[in-house]
């Protein structure tokens, strides 16, 4: 029941509405002065959030706090509350969600979030809530059959069996099933099955599951079908309740009932208003395929009778095999669908009736499945994607799952699309914000434009470090060595963030997905050299796409050139849209469809496909071709790409001189008045590229994310309607090239480069006052090193281990005869791992790309500077080092133990060598 209008004074259309607004629903996302003040500023919504991993360990308010208290000074701007379980060897009891208990630290929550001006959404599941005392008839269910052969004439009678009945149990310990048909199967037949031939004896078996019936002459194979519950519990941690049936409507409605109901009853109006959201996290739930009410709704979806095709499901060959192989590919969109609308449909419809919004990281059933991607990205508020670094489990190149949710958000006008970030499996405690930023990079030329950090644990542990973590993701929390200096890397992501979420994504190419139902999901993006892309399922496109006024467009407003097609099978409704955007003047590239998807619901469609493929592709089926249809054409055997410079479309963006080991991600956004492009280094390499942006008439300029500098260019020009910048790039360097200054198109740049020169100027070189904490083992008074030196070499063993931030200090004076004017660098050479610099007390800022260089110019002076430099490293030294040490004397506190005596010290410390430089600017 929802909580009434006196308890509750808001109006929760009124919230729901504003929300959607925020969330990025069409309207503007904020009110914009201009693209540069965003970028000086990043607004709130550009902010990074992360999921904040409760470990199902009782813990404090005090510890809650801290945690929040800790995100909001650092500069996060929300969170997504995530009970997942405890790690291995966490020894605390475990609590229960959605117990009362565990209620009460929601609420709690939720007024903090309230009062520290942090969004708050709260995690639901995998599928479903996983109530813990959900009726079996509302979990995920599965069709199930047992067979048994007879040869009449004769009469049957007895009691057909059950499939392996240890599974599925109600409350009382019996078995719980519902019998869905009895079938009786021809078996003298040679080869496939004729369907009008299989007998629907279902009405022969009693409530006992007695069947009595005459047996026709022959051989019979009696099928008999049931539904059950799979009774899949939630694996996540401990053990909390089954999974819900998301085929159905009821099941998350029950679910419902069970969990969030409960929650927002208790509430107070303050708890209430600092919940905005739910999200429910990657579909991973029971894989149930069945639920009572989907042969109504194939009837109604596909236009014919599953249940006289039942037996394909059970491995029979129906009629032939191209008959079979459709039946089942009808099956499968229909589960789909049903679990689209009744699932994630049902739970925004839930959301929103309660006054919240609704998140999904919307790959339903692990997203295999490009289809079903759209489909539900159109029932979530905010769509969410996720992106791996390697590990343990993922044993593979970096995988990120950005594209594919990307071009559905695009398509559906949603603005902002948050992504799982920086999730993996081991290692732990190894990563920094230079290892991590070519990942964020790559998604962000996938189409992210926020990032939710997988993971912030929360550690019921106040002063104990690393504390006590979730198994999987990258840990940045309060209690890593470089939350200090995290915000340095949470700017660069916020500045992306901002300027990737103003103004509209460019792209040439709509791709068609294609019908297939398996294995469809883009990890990368596809090969379209020079150009970008969105993808479309076959029924957006029937239902979506247009051409108009020379382009192909969709209802959000993105419009595109082409149509690609790929190769595979296609139903003739989305034949049908093809042969109508050729004749209002698309071009459309692709071959021929192998075949038609999906079985016929009329005699005559296997004739009109057959027509049509004629039609449209009048060529050899293997060889090149052109086929004028009406206004517009299809042509097949041809690279996209080619097609698009035939017809007059330059490359959006192109590049030459990247090396071997190079990689370049890059995104185009543009404005009514301005364009802009994201171009990164994705490789530990520095480069130099020659680039070409389709702009002409307006001057380049680059934006630096890592430091906010932006300068015009001053080496460019302009032709043949491309401008030609030459960018260089660090090692995961990155910039944005911005064209928002009308220029003649007849303008150049004066200088061959648009970065500096370094001169060196000298080493600072000789001995260095070090202090480390004794806190964390480090020595209790300050340290002299002769020459800089990594601390693993050191001979004193709490500096060898040691985990934390050390401070440098050292007074040198400037060579000598240096003009007045020159722009002057620190470079610290190699830096383990980040660095925070002052130089006579001005704070210089920190440190944490490579090369690790930064600004003097205004801070130094002639003869006896001061300067400092903390440096940290990482966690795993000090954690190697306390096994060496008896329990009750070691530093470090965590329930993952991953490292010991024999693993590898980390590179720690500042090994420079620090130099003096002179910059020559052009």
């Amino acid at each position: 029941m929802m909580p009434s209008a006196a308890k509750h004074p808001f109006t929760y259309s009124t919230l729901i509405c504003a929300l959607l607004l925020l969330l990025g629903g069409g309207a503007p996302l904020w009110a914009k002065d201009s693209l540069e003040q965003d970028f000086r500023n990043p607004p709130e919504e550009a902010k990074c959030w992360v999921y904040w991993m409760w470990l199902r360990t009782p813990t404090t308010h005090e510890a809650m706090t801290r945690d929040l208290e800790e995100m909001k000074a650092k500069g996060i701007g929300g969170f997504i509350l995530y009970d997942c379980g405890a790690g291995s060897g966490t020894q605390l009891p475990l609590v229960r969600p959605w117990s009362p208990e565990w209620r009460k630290e929601v609420r709690y929550v939720a007024a903090e979030a309230k009062r520290l001006g942090l969004k708050f959404c709260l995690n639901i599941g995998m599928g479903g809530c996983t109530a813990p005392n959900l009726d079996p008839e509302y979990s995920d269910q599965e069709l199930k059959w047992t067979t048994q052969e007879v040869t009449g004439p004769m009469k049957f009678e007895g009691i057909l069996p059950l499939p392996d009945e240890s599974k599925a149990f109600n409350k009382d310990g019996s078995p719980m099933f519902w019998d869905v048909q009895v079938l009786a199967v021809p078996m003298d037949t040679k080869g496939s099955i004729p369907v009008e031939q299989i007998l629907d004896i279902s009405s022969k078996m009693d409530s006992t599951g007695k069947l009595t019936w005459e047996v026709p002459a022959g051989k019979w194979r009696i099928t008999r079908f049931i539904q059950r519950p799979i009774n899949k519990i939630e694996g996540w941690g401990a053990h909390v309740g089954t999974f819900c049936d998301e085929i159905g409507a009821s099941g998350i409605e029950q679910d419902w009932e069970l969990t969030m109901k409960p929650l927002l009853a208790e509430m107070t109006p303050e708890e209430r208003s600092g919940l905005i959201a739910l999200e429910d996290d990657s579909y991973e739930g029971g894989g149930g395929n069945w639920t009572k009410t989907l042969p109504q709704e194939f009837l109604k979806r596909r236009g014919y009778d599953l249940m006289k095709y039942l037996p394909v499901l059970s491995g029979e060959t129906i009629t032939d095999a191209t008959t079979t192989e459709r039946v089942k590919r009808d099956y499968q969109q229909t589960i789909i669908e049903m679990g689209v609308d009744n699932y994630f449909g049902g739970l925004q419809k839930l959301c929103h009736q309660n006054g919240l919004a609704f998140y999904a990281e919307s790959c339903w059933r692990g997203g295999y499945h490009a289809n079903a991607y759209q489909w539900t990205v159109s029932k979530v508020d905010l769509p969410m994607s996720e992106f791996w670094m390697p590990g343990d489990m993922s044993n593979r190149e970096h995988q990120s799952y950005t594209r594919e949710a990307a071009s559905a958000a695009h398509l559906y006008g949603k603005k902002i699309l948050m992504s799982e970030a920086f999730t993996s499996v081991g290692p732990l405690w190894e990563e920094t914000p230079f290892y991590l930023k070519s990942f964020v990079d790559r998604a962000y030329g996938d189409g992210l434009n926020r990032v939710c950090i997988h993971n912030y644990s929360h550690s019921p542990l106040l002063d104990a470090k690393p504390g006590y973590v979730y198994y999987a993701g990258t840990h940045i929390n309060r209690n890593i060595t470089w939350w200090d200096q995290a915000p340095a890397f949470f700017n660069y992501m916020e500045r992306c963030q901002t300027m990737l979420q103003n103004g509209n994504f460019v792209a040439d190419a709509l791709w068609l997905a294609g019908d297939g139902l398996n294995g469809a999901w883009q990890t990368r993006r596809q090969e379209l050299p020079g150009y970008d892309y969105d993808r479309i399922s076959n029924d957006n496109m029937v239902k979506m796409v247009e051409f108009k006024d020379g382009q192909i467009v969709v209802p959000s407003g993105m419009k595109y050139r082409v149509l690609i097609m790929p190769s595979g099978k296609m139903t003739l409704e989305a034949l049908k849209k093809i042969e109508s955007l050729a004749e209002a003047g698309a071009t459309i590239i692709g071959g021929r469809p192998t075949g038609m998807a999906g079985l016929p619901l009329h005699g005559d469609d296997e004739k009109k496909f057959s027509d049509l493929l004629a039609k449209l592709w009048s060529g050899s089926a293997d060889g090149a071709s052109e086929t004028k249809i009406g206004l517009g054409r299809v042509i097949s055997g041809k690279a996209p790409e080619k097609v698009l410079g035939e017809i007059g479309i330059i490359p959006d963006f192109e590049y030459s001189g990247l090396s071997a080991s190079g990689r370049v991600s890059w995104i185009h956004r543009q404005s009514a008045d301005a364009d802009w492009y994201f171009v990164a280094n994705s490789a530990d390499s520095p480069e130099k590229l020659a680039c070409k942006f389709r702009i002409t008439g307006k001057q380049p300029e680059l934006w630096d994310p890592v430091t906010g500098e932006m300068r015009d260019a001053t080496a460019f020009k302009q032709e043949n309607g491309q401008t030609l910048v030459p960018l260089e790039f660090d090692p995961s360097g990155s910039v944005f090239v911005v064209f928002r200054k009308p220029i003649d198109s007849k303008v150049a740049g004066t200088t061959a480069s648009n970065y500096p020169t370094m001169e060196l100027l000298g080493n600072i070189d000789g001995s260095w006052s070090v202090t480390f904490d004794p806190k964390w083992g480090g020595p209790a008074e300050q340290v002299t090193f002769d020459s800089l030196a990594d601390w693993r070499t050191r001979p004193e063993e709490g500096i060898k281990y040691y985990s934390g931030t050390a401070i440098y200090t050292k007074k040198f004076d400037m060579p000598a005869g240096i003009p007045a004017g020159q722009r002057l660098m620190l470079d610290l050479g190699e830096v383990r791992e980040m660095a925070s610099v002052k130089l006579n007390g001005h704070d210089l800022g920190i440190l944490w790309m490579h090369p690790a260089r930064v600004d003097i110019t205004t801070a130094v002076k002639p003869t006896g500077n001061e300067l400092e430099i903390k440096v940290v490293n990482l966690w795993p030294n000090r954690i190697i080092g306390d096994t060496f040490l008896p329990p009750e004397q070691r530093f470090t506190k965590t329930n993952m133990q991953s490292f010991n005596k024999n693993s590898p010290l980390l590179p720690s410390g500042l090994l420079g060598p620090v130099r003096l430089m002179r910059a020559d600017f052009p």
